[in-house]
């Protein structure tokens, strides 16, 4: 009987090994290495600017989705000015969460209550409006996927923003450096919830509901919700939001971070906090690179463990600009109030995953979320971080410097090596990434020309070069 944590290899890829994780808080499957390419994107105007960052990481597809409006009036005859944020974490499938990505900023703004500025009860009826869709569209007949769903509304004219949360997505406001709760996370423990799983005819073990979805409210999961003589707000899982009004005190409030529970599971609200404004101090990272960076930090740098660290990552953080203001000042303001950040992205890393041997230098503590084809020397000058500007043109050694490096471990690429030292003036190049290769490129300098001896076997006649196999990446849905 395996043990909590061990896995159990299921399939094998040309890209990935797909393993199960026998523990079941991971809700899926996790691959032999992460997929570490970031959607990021960012947007500002005179009242909000946001970044937001997410990964697939170690999970075999990509389930969460999310939604990022400056302003949903735009194009209407209305003459507010509202932002829209929104994550849609999704299991047991991405339809579901991708479908509420799609539709529902469109529902929310088709309904009257809306149109009124009842932004707290068009809010609240559009989560089970999207579940209504669900049930009439024929594509999901045979689904069982779901997402939690936690959206923030920011009214300009109003002064005010609303969060809805159904599940354990999240969202948190920084007041003067303190995290404050704009969502609790719904769990099947807590005893509203549980009351209600019960009273459905449901039971809670492990923590789960019916011993299978460690969460109590969702979009979607219609298994849940099959009793027929009960309402949607009263099956075993339920759509219902729980819903926050917030009046915004521009002096005081500062950001709001809204994120799935990839990152929850790894930090804690205050956490989170800390170590944006930690980014903000450093002077030279965008609101992009902190995102980006903060799911560095998450990102386990191993799948040997409980699982923490191992799920989707989405993070979205929205400035609160003060009238008139631009995203550099607003920065400044901010790094201005100096709050205490006891703690770097570096350390925080160390601290979460304290059981793993990460490298004495800091530079090499994102190791695990370095892209690929970079090389040692990149990951140390970039350190992973994601900035928006446009890097400058690589030079030609740059360049061969960022080709994969060879299989060294194969006949057939040693001997194309062998070709491509003879072909290449500066052989360092070729040697990234592989201790193997670091050991050749030694021998090779050592023997100054005279590893082949015998000219009649150097002919390039006499080499046969054959391809090599082209794996195909494994990519990240969005």
């Amino acid at each position: 009987m395996p043990k909590r944590g061990d896995r159990v290899k299921a399939s094998q890829g040309k890209a990935n090994e797909i393993y199960h994780l026998t523990e079941s808080q991971t809700m899926g499957q996790i691959l032999s290495s992460p997929v570490i390419d970031k959607e990021v994107r960012s947007g500002t105007d005179e009242f909000t600017s946001y970044a937001v960052s997410s990964m697939q990481g170690w999970r075999v597809s990509m389930e969460d989705s999310h939604i990022v409006n400056l302003n949903v009036c735009n194009g209407t005859a209305m003459e507010q000015h509202v932002a829209f944020y929104a994550v849609f974490d999704g299991h047991g499938g991405p339809k579901v969460a991708r479908f509420c990505g799609e539709r529902l900023v469109s529902i929310l703004k088709s309904q009257d209550d809306f149109q009124k500025r009842l932004f707290e009860k068009a809010l609240r009826e559009t989560y089970f409006l999207v579940d209504k869709e669900l049930l009439k569209n024929q594509n999901f007949n045979n689904d069982r996927s779901g997402a939690t769903a936690t959206s923030v509304l920011i009214s300009q004219d109003k002064g005010f923003l609303i969060c809805a949360n159904a599940g354990d997505t999240r969202a948190v406001l920084s007041t003067d450096g303190t995290a404050k709760p704009l969502s609790f996370d719904h769990k099947p423990t807590l005893p509203v919830e549980s009351e209600r799983i019960i009273a459905a005819g449901g039971f809670v073990d492990m923590g789960r509901v019916n011993g299978n979805l460690a969460l109590s409210r969702a979009i979607g999961d219609f298994e849940y919700k099959s009793n027929k003589d009960l309402l949607p707000q009263e099956q075993q899982v339920t759509c219902s939001p729980d819903l926050i009004r917030h009046d915004i005190n521009y002096q005081n409030d500062e950001f709001v971070i809204v994120a799935c529970d990839g990152i929850w599971d790894c930090l804690s609200s205050q956490d989170c906090v800390e170590l944006i404004h930690y980014g903000i101090n450093q002077g030279t990272m965008t609101l992009t690179d902190i995102a980006s960076r903060i799911i560095d930090v998450c990102c386990s740098p191993t799948t040997e463990g409980s699982g923490i660290g191992c799920d989707n990552m989405s993070i979205i953080i929205v400035a609160l600009l003060q009238q008139n203001e631009s995203l550099h000042r607003w920065f400044e303001r901010i790094a201005h109030k100096k709050h205490s950040t006891p703690i770097s992205f570096e350390q925080k890393r160390r601290e979460i995953y304290q059981d793993y041997e990460f490298p004495v230098d800091d530079r090499l503590v994102f190791e695990t979320t370095f892209p690929r084809e970079e090389s040692a020397d990149d990951k140390i000058k970039k350190v992973a971080l994601y900035s928006e500007e446009i890097p400058e043109e690589p030079s030609k050694n740059e360049e061969e410097s960022n080709e994969p490096p060879l299989n060294l471990l194969s006949l057939d690429s040693l001997l194309k090596m062998g070709n491509k030292m003879n072909e290449t003036p500066n052989t360092e190049t070729l040697f990234h990434g592989h201790p193997l290769a670091e050991m050749i490129h030694s021998l090779s300098d050592a023997s100054a020309g005279e590893t082949c001896p015998d000219t009649d076997y150097c002919d390039e006649e006499n080499v046969t070069n054959n391809n090599e196999d082209n794996d195909a990446d494994n990519d990240a849905s969005i």
